[in-house]
């Protein structure tokens, strides 16, 4: 199968077989091209402007969960409750809350998507935030924060001690930095919005997050809080920690940079790889 150059974004390369297969239709979503570039412009605006939205992306993970469904790592990091067991409306109504929603142009997912939400189609493909992620062009958007994990906000802030790391990313941190729980976050949702809505710094423009599922109840409660923009970017956060598999759409080409001898234990791995790894230099000795 050809991948198509309609859907090649610049800074980005896909190496999974299976996108190869799904981006050589070119009637899959014809204005890619066009449609991204509106997606660029519009978050531009909206942070020129001071208009919090909040992008959310929605694939396989959460349709599992809010067919009430525990499959993959759902039972075991994200809710210690089984979906069929919990009241999942507050997380199929706080999609509707957001501003942006997209999905993947997986066509099995879509169709999953219009079935969950047949009267709310998604706004663009949620292959933008990835793309934005993995040719690190997000980072020059002004004041980024991010809001995510315990064990990947300790792996970033190690990783921001090394100028190579800095160099890539493009920057030497981030503005704002506020953690969630690990695990089950799906069980705390009113505790984790007390505590992000008390950290939420009002210079920030753009908070990236990666929260799991969480997110559903949680990320349109946001902007209640603050006049930033928060964007969903999911296993951007990964990339961002060094920890994302090369085979996720487009970021064949993303560098993983991991710290020798930092103590990985209690971080979700994902699915990285050795593949393209880069190690920085850290002493035995240093602590944690």
């Amino acid at each position: 199968m050809t991948f198509l150059d309609q859907y090649k974004l610049e800074g980005c390369t896909c190496i999974h077989p299976y996108d190869h297969e799904v981006y050589s239709d070119p009637e899959l979503y014809p204005n890619f091209q066009e449609k991204f570039i509106e997606f660029q412009e519009t978050l531009k605006r909206n942070i020129k402007k001071k208009n919090s939205k909040v992008y959310l992306r929605l694939f396989d993970g959460e349709f599992w969960f809010l067919r009430g469904q525990a499959v993959g790592n759902v039972s075991s990091r994200h809710t210690n409750v089984h979906p069929k067991e919990m009241d999942l409306k507050p997380f199929r109504d706080g999609v509707y809350g957001c501003d942006y929603v997209s999905t993947q142009l997986y066509p099995d997912q879509m169709e999953i998507y219009n079935k969950l939400f047949p009267d709310r189609p998604f706004d663009f493909p949620m292959e933008y935030i990835y793309a934005i992620v993995a040719n690190r062009s997000i980072f020059d958007y002004g004041k980024i924060g991010v809001i995510c994990g315990e064990g990947k906000a300790r792996v970033i802030k190690e990783l921001f001690k090394h100028k190579e790391y800095r160099d890539y990313i493009g920057r030497d941190g981030f503005d704002s930095i506020i953690t969630v729980p690990e695990r089950f976050a799906c069980n705390k949702i009113e505790e984790i919005e007390s505590k992000i809505s008390n950290e939420l710094d009002g210079n920030i423009d753009v908070y990236l997050y990666g929260i799991g599922i969480s997110k559903l109840a949680l990320s349109h409660r946001f902007k209640k809080y603050s006049n930033s923009i928060f964007i969903d970017i999911g296993c951007g956060m990964s990339a961002i920690a060094g920890l994302v598999g090369n085979d996720r759409p487009y970021f064949g080409n993303w560098i993983n940079h991991k710290v020798k001898y930092f103590d990985y234990q209690g971080v979700d791995l994902m699915d990285s790889t050795e593949r393209g790894v880069v190690w920085l230099e850290r002493e035995k000795h240093v602590n944690n």
